[in-house]
């Protein structure tokens, strides 16, 4: 059986050759990755983050630029947050001043150990060629660094020794895996006990001190690119906790970039940017910001442009088709002629002589709301509408790769299943298994994930209240929405509420979290009288298929108070009671945000 071309993995489950052969280059939207300096990238889990950094490693940069790890332009290290056990909550209880000491010397020492190994991973024997260079560093910065960091008994190797490079480079990670270790083993003390009095006797390393030096002396060496940046990519920093994400801010104003650049990865969920002592780190001052769903949301054609490449790549690799996306996911070709007629009577309906767009402009905003009007006359439910089609399923996607891999990855397993004995004749997908997918997936993203969640939360009665408002949220905003469409209002299709006043905390923490879980956008646009700006929150497109919302093109968005907002979070049926869809409504105006060209922010 052929391989599922759509098949979602770690990027660590990839070979470097499978990386660099399937990744798509979406530098030029993220340039600041590659760039010297520090950089957040913040984006919802599936929106590529991981993908970009596995790239850039040295593995695979090699083979991409045929080249040797020393000709590189920086030298990368993956440091993922999200797979370790340096998070002790019980270091809360010391003092704030032991608390940051503690956390910062698991956190140094956790990435040195990463540093170490990936230098032995990725140069192997090559290092054997450099055994005295690596000699050296070791008897020299690297045990006179740790001696100076309270670390007793380190082995001084003599000249004669029969150690070869790759041995050295693995001796110093187990070395400073051993350091970290023993705090481990004393914060496991303070978590078992009652009494935090506890003293700790062991080695202490911070940045400063240990890993800049060590990290300067270390990329001087001869296979390292000379006069170049390391750069180490913190991956899922939401991760750590306040302390080390204090610490790690800390690094990040020191500004070190012309040798040492942090790359971090978040899922919108980073806890401060406040430093050691409660100083804050600011974009661009101290480090370059980039959020993927806003640079995705922003601009369709972009968004569209990346995603057929991936397609195109994966369709070559596995199944040996080179085909335009669109002929793989073809769209539902009776429902496109429906629309296509409505649109044709729309550009007379609507002609004026004195407006030349008039026509074209009134039929691109209503043709497609008013065909799901008349199904959902025609039918009840309104669920006949077809999602199918590649440009529709990029919209559904709404800027997060994952979402359109995963539904394409269920829809090729369906098509492989009803073709049997046939697979080798698959190049398209029919329109009726794209669509039953994608609802599927839309449905189970708001209804199942929801499930999920409130069971991971069962005993933070906080939390339960929180989702539970924010599902009441999401849901009133969704059938505000189709209410909306399938109205002979003005502007039918909204995505987007604009907050005219300062929501209170509340409020803030639940759209906050809202677009941690990938339900919401957020941006700003210009209030009605041009002197300032509102807050704006854009219902994921991935929940369209759920709410019977027409994903493409333009949109318009609604203009509330927190206090009507607030009853979304309350009560559905009072929150909808509030609107009149006419066609002289004047709470929806032209919103050029998601999948139209232009950003508001």
């Amino acid at each position: 059986m052929k391989e599922n071309p759509f098949e979602i993995k770690t990027p660590e489950q990839n070979s470097a050759q499978d990386v660099v052969d399937l990744f798509v280059d979406v530098f030029p939207d993220f340039y600041q990755v590659l760039e010297k300096g520090h950089t957040f990238i913040n984006g919802p889990r599936g929106s590529g983050k991981s993908m970009m950094f596995r790239y850039i490693q040295p593995d695979c940069q090699c083979l991409a630029k045929h080249c040797q790890i020393s000709e590189l332009d920086y030298f990368a290290v993956y440091v993922p947050i999200k797979l370790t056990n340096i998070n002790i909550p019980d270091l809360a209880r010391l003092e704030t001043h032991a608390e940051i000491i503690l956390n910062e010397h698991l956190l140094t020492t956790y990435v040195m150990s990463n540093v170490y190994k990936s230098v032995g991973c990725y140069l192997g024997n090559i290092l054997n060629d450099y055994k005295e260079q690596i000699w050296q560093y070791y008897n020299t910065d690297f045990r006179d660094v740790l001696s100076y960091c309270g670390v007793n008994n380190i082995v001084e190797l003599p000249n004669d020794t029969d150690k070869d490079g790759l041995t050295m480079m693995e001796l110093m990670a187990k070395e400073v895996e051993r350091i970290n270790r023993s705090c481990r083993i004393y914060c496991n003390k303070i978590a078992l006990s009652k009494d935090t009095s506890i003293p700790y006797d062991g080695p202490i390393v911070d940045f400063i001190d240990f890993m800049k030096p060590l990290l300067v002396s270390l990329k001087s060496l001869p296979f390292f690119p000379q006069d170049k940046p390391l750069y180490i990519l913190i991956d899922d920093a939401g991760y750590l906790n306040v302390a080390q994400t204090k610490v790690l801010n800390t690094w990040v104003s020191y500004r070190t970039t012309k040798d040492i650049c942090f790359k971090i990865s978040t899922q919108l969920d980073y806890k401060t940017h406040l430093t050691n002592n409660e100083k804050r780190i600011d974009a661009p001052h101290d480090y370059s910001e980039i959020n993927i769903s806003t640079v995705y949301s922003s601009s369709k054609s972009k968004y569209n442009e990346r995603l057929q490449e991936i397609v195109k790549k994966r369709l070559k690799r596995y199944l040996h088709l080179d085909i335009e996306t669109k002929d793989f996911f073809p769209e539902d070709k009776e429902q496109e002629l429906k629309i296509q007629e409505i649109y044709n009577q729309m550009l007379i309906d609507y002609a004026d002589p004195e407006k030349k767009y008039a026509g074209g402009d009134a039929a691109r905003r209503y043709a497609r709301p008013e065909y799901i009007t008349r199904l959902q006359q025609n039918h009840k439910a309104g669920s006949t509408y077809s999602y199918a089609g590649f440009d529709q399923l990029v919209a559904v996607s709404s800027g997060i790769i994952r979402h359109f891999l995963a539904p394409a990855q269920e829809m090729y397993s369906l098509a492989i299943t009803e073709l049997g004995a046939n697979e080798d004749n698959i190049t398209s997908i029919k329109p009726s298994i794209q669509d039953e997918v994608i609802k599927k997936y839309s449905n189970n993203y708001l209804v199942g994930e929801f499930e999920k969640l409130k069971k991971d939360i069962d005993n933070n009665n906080t939390r339960q209240i929180q989702l539970e408002k924010l599902y009441r949220m999401i849901d009133s905003l969704g059938q505000l929405f189709h209410l909306q469409l399938t109205s002979n209002s003005s502007e039918r299709r909204v995505f987007s509420v604009a907050i005219t006043d300062t929501p209170d905390d509340e409020m803030n923490e639940i759209i906050d979290m809202g677009e941690q879980l990938g339900y919401f956008h957020k941006s700003t646009i210009g209030n009605k009288t041009g002197t300032g700006r509102n807050r704006l929150i854009i219902l994921s497109r991935i929940l369209a298929p759920h709410f019977k919302l027409d994903a493409t093109s333009f949109a318009g968005y609604k203009f509330m108070d927190s206090a009507k907002l607030r009853m979304a979070m309350i009560d559905t049926k009072r929150f909808l009671a509030q609107f009149k869809f006419t066609e002289d409504d004047s709470s929806s105006v032209t919103q050029l945000l998601l999948f139209d060209g232009n950003n508001p922010i």
